[in-house]
């Protein structure tokens, strides 16, 4: 979990993740991972990514993976917060 924690992380910094939608309880972002996009999005509190890896730990145990896509969306949502919360 650890590297996908650090994965994500570089995605985010390397600016490969972008909003195509913000709402408070919806939210989906499009994550660049080298020639290939993966929409992230967040409903109402529960997350997805349409990438394999997520879609095939996922279904093992839902809720107790996230995937790189997922953790680099996250690290974008807050920096949204906290740039609104400064603004």
């Amino acid at each position: 979990m650890a590297d996908r924690i650090t994965e994500g992380y570089k995605l985010y910094k390397d600016n490969a993740v972008f909003v195509e939608h913000y709402e408070p309880n919806h939210m989906i972002f499009k994550v660049k991972n080298k020639n290939d996009f993966y929409l992230v999005s967040m409903i109402y509190g529960y997350w997805n990514c349409e990438c394999a890896d997520y879609t095939y730990r996922n279904q093992r145990e839902p809720g107790s993976f996230y995937c790189k896509h997922l953790q680099a969306a996250q690290f974008k949502l807050l920096d949204l917060l906290n740039n609104s919360v400064k603004g």
